[in-house]
């Protein structure tokens, strides 16, 4: 970290955050000005010395990194479908089954409140996927690129095509228009491809051809010969794409033996594929009418301990994927601790890591820190104990994007009758 400034020259800033704890401990007032971080200064001692358009006094409150969403489903959240059976495959079919009810308005309507909540939780960079299976999904990704648009001041927003080329001539061409139309990344779920070779294949030739990295659902199955990722690995380091390819879910990886997971991970090591865990909707969707139930989450240790850049996210929340969800990513990164047991101190504080600085390395942002030139991003937690932050996710007092104050909730105590 920069060390703190204790000169007593004048200076000015957009905004200053006055005590402010920082995740190791200390406590500094922040002058941020042109989307970054300026000057640092210990706790209380700027009084004299600065003036801010804008001050958010932090009360000794703990300030992070702004978190990062990097894998949501906006095009689906707070679709009111019932999965009666709570599997994947009934999931699919209420989807495809639904979806002609929906408009763009009502797409551009759930969008928006999604992002909003998002926000309200501390989030300031989030990784959508929006299905394009066919031309009425077209109507679908305009909605999210105008919603990426309306909100591109206090969110970073980027967006996946979730599409199936190699599947058919029809699938290849939806997402030609879509990558055309301005998404951002090649998707795919090679699972639900007749030949789910041929649609990685396909995924990474789609990459090629429009220069662009990839984002795809692999093994997200109970399947331990699925080997989907394995393949994933082999083809990212034939084209040269190591450290730019990320890979959701991977469950079937929990259900391979010792070697055969070993093997898998270490060639996902070698190609740099960035792993998403989603641990609330594959608890959801995954292990139905087995006993006991497995957890479905990836061996998010394993990787870690080979050197693997793991993050969690929130995937779909409130649709027919997943009941549950409210866009809070540090309640993701607390159902992440609890199933793969990152109980200790040091896995606890990796953890927080895992929806701050994990997922910002996999969607190519720049390292947010409190430091001076980092940007801006930052989330002030309601707790002055750095490890309530995944113990037990507080309110979000304020949010911070590019150096600008986005949001801000004033909390009023009152105790009665307390000894």
């Amino acid at each position: 970290m920069t060390a703190l400034l204790t000169h007593n020259f004048f200076m000015t800033h957009d905004l200053l955050i006055q005590s402010a704890q920082l995740t190791d401990g200390r406590l500094v007032d922040i002058g941020i000005g042109a989307g970054v971080v300026q000057a640092i200064y210990p706790a209380n001692s700027s009084e004299n010395v600065v003036t801010a358009t804008t001050i958010l006094p932090a009360n000794g409150n703990v300030l992070m990194p702004g978190l990062v969403d990097a894998h949501v489903h906006l095009d689906k959240t707070y679709v009111p479908m019932t999965n009666h059976s709570g599997t994947l495959e009934e999931a699919v079919q209420v989807w495809f089954a639904g979806r002609p009810q929906l408009s763009k308005a009502d797409a551009i309507a759930r969008a928006s409140r999604a992002i909003e909540c998002a926000i309200s939780h501390g989030t300031t960079a989030m990784r959508t996927h929006i299905n394009v299976v066919d031309r009425q999904d077209l109507e679908m990704v305009e909605a999210t690129l105008e919603v990426r648009e309306r909100y591109k001041q206090v969110i970073t927003l980027q967006t996946v095509a979730l599409g199936l080329a190699g599947a058919s001539q029809s699938r290849d061409e939806m997402m030609d228009v879509a990558l055309r139309m301005g998404v951002d990344i090649v998707g795919s779920a090679p699972s639900f491809a007749p030949d789910k070779t041929a649609a990685l294949q396909a995924a990474f030739r789609l990459a090629a051809q429009f220069g662009k990295t990839l984002d795809l659902h692999i093994d997200e199955n109970n399947n331990p010969q699925s080997g989907e990722l394995e393949q994933m690995a082999e083809l990212t380091i034939a084209y040269g794409l190591q450290g730019q390819v990320v890979a959701g879910h991977c469950c079937s990886l929990s259900f391979m033996n010792e070697v055969d997971a070993g093997r898998v991970m270490d060639k996902v090591a070698a190609a740099g594929i960035h792993i998403i865990a989603l641990p609330s909707c594959n608890l959801v969707l995954q292990g139905r009418n087995q006993f006991p139930a497995p957890r479905g989450v990836t061996r998010v240790k394993e990787l870690l301990a080979r050197g693997v850049n793991v993050s969690a996210a929130s995937d779909n929340v409130r649709d027919p994927f997943n009941p549950f969800g409210n866009y809070d990513v540090l309640s993701a990164a607390y159902i992440l601790a609890h199933t793969t047991h990152m109980t200790g101190t040091d896995e606890l504080n990796l953890t927080r890591e895992m929806v701050t600085a994990h997922p910002r390395l996999a969607m190519g942002l720049p390292a947010c820190s409190v430091a001076v030139g980092a940007p801006a991003d930052f989330v002030l937690l309601d707790s002055n104990d750095q490890q309530d932050a995944v113990l037990c996710p507080p309110y979000r007092l304020a949010t911070v994007k590019a150096g600008k104050l986005i949001y801000k909730a004033e909390i009023r105590r009152e105790w009665f009758m307390c000894p």
